[in-house]
């Protein structure tokens, strides 16, 4: 897909998309199939994996995906559905397994995803064994972030990922372990939370915990190449006390990392369906000491706080978007231009041939 960045400087005389677009079942059909399941993703983090047998089981865009380290010490993806009856292999989540056997009727397979064991089956149990495996998915790994692509054939890593390496260049993620997760379900289209994200026009209206910390005058976003940047100063007095640094970073199309002094947040916005998503979270602090744990508890709490600031309103423009009034809206010159450089890459994908 071409840069867009240069064309989104400016908001100015920009048109939302289209407001069926964010409910219609077979735009968020095509969507999936063009973009979620075409496009390398960003699945989670490394230190969930630490060792041989560690996994992670996430539902993306309605696909179950396992990503788990094999015994060699690689990381090894693919869906996560039985061949025999469709049945999950792992449960979702996180953990860590001995043997990856099928939920249902207990088929197991090795860290290869080749069947290796079909309890009570009868008949050629070992040709069945020969010709079968899970299927399989894609798997990179860049500074602990761990993306899949579900495509026979992916696209280049390097153009998908963009300028994300560079805008990571000194922030000390690689330092940063895993503290927690949570999951949070919202009744809206991805897009409509991604573009609550992709401005900070609202803060000082819905975010007053925010508002009190960044220093609105200094607040833009800067898109780059598949990626934007949330910058900002802190208000005079508020550098010890704000957990933010004022630095948030979004990966195109569903993910961001929002850095903190302490450690960072890695937000997963996962399309469920036409109308609905799952934000799913996880937090890595610097320092997991008995004695840090408050303040990593404190900035959790904010997170929180913010989230469900921004769900509830996320959910009010859901609403509005398929009330049958509302067709498009023009955006801020002044704050929206990481909003319009969103719509531009959508647009994109819309545009690409089936």
């Amino acid at each position: 897909m071409p840069s867009t960045a240069k064309s989104s400087a400016s908001a100015a005389n920009h048109l939302t998309i289209p407001a069926t677009w964010y409910h219609d079942a077979g735009i968020y059909k095509m969507e999936c199939e063009k973009l979620f399941y075409s496009e390398w993703l960003l699945f989670c983090h490394e230190t969930l994996l630490p060792s041989p047998g560690h996994y992670v089981a996430y539902t993306v865009a309605g696909r179950p995906i396992l990503v788990l380290r094999g015994k060699d010490g690689q990381l090894k993806g693919f869906h996560n559905v039985c061949r025999h009856r469709a049945s999950l292999v792992l449960k979702e989540g996180h953990g860590k397994t001995e043997v990856l056997r099928c939920m249902y009727h207990g088929w197991v397979y090795d860290t290869n995803g080749d069947l290796c064991k079909a309890p009570g089956f009868g008949g050629d149990e070992k040709s069945l064994c020969d010709r079968t495996s899970l299927f399989p998915v894609h798997v990179k790994n860049v500074d602990g972030l761990v993306f899949i692509c579900m495509a026979a054939k992916p696209p280049s890593f390097e153009k998908s990922i963009g300028d994300l390496p560079a805008a990571l260049k000194g922030s000390g993620i690689e330092s940063f372990k895993f503290f927690d997760t949570a999951a949070h379900p919202l009744k809206c289209n991805w897009k409509t939370y991604i573009e609550n994200y992709m401005e900070g026009y609202h803060i000082p209206i819905l975010h007053p915990e925010l508002n009190r910390d960044v220093d609105m005058a200094t607040y833009k976003v800067v898109p780059a190449e598949r990626i934007a940047r949330h910058e900002t100063g802190l208000k005079p007095g508020r550098e010890k006390e704000a957990a933010n640094t004022g630095l948030w970073i979004w990966l195109w199309p569903n993910v961001a990392l929002n850095i903190y002094k302490n450690g960072m947040n890695l937000e997963i916005v996962n399309p469920t369906g036409p109308e609905t998503t799952e934000l799913r979270y996880c937090y890595m602090f610097k320092d997991l000491s008995k004695e840090a744990e408050p303040e990593n508890r404190k900035t959790i709490d904010l997170s929180f706080t913010v989230t469900r600031q921004d769900i509830d309103i996320c959910e009010i423009v859901q609403k509005n978007l398929h009330a049958g009034v509302y067709e498009a809206g023009e955006l801020s010159p002044r704050h929206e231009n990481g909003v319009v450089y969103f719509h531009d890459l959508v647009r994109a994908v819309h545009a690409k041939p089936a």
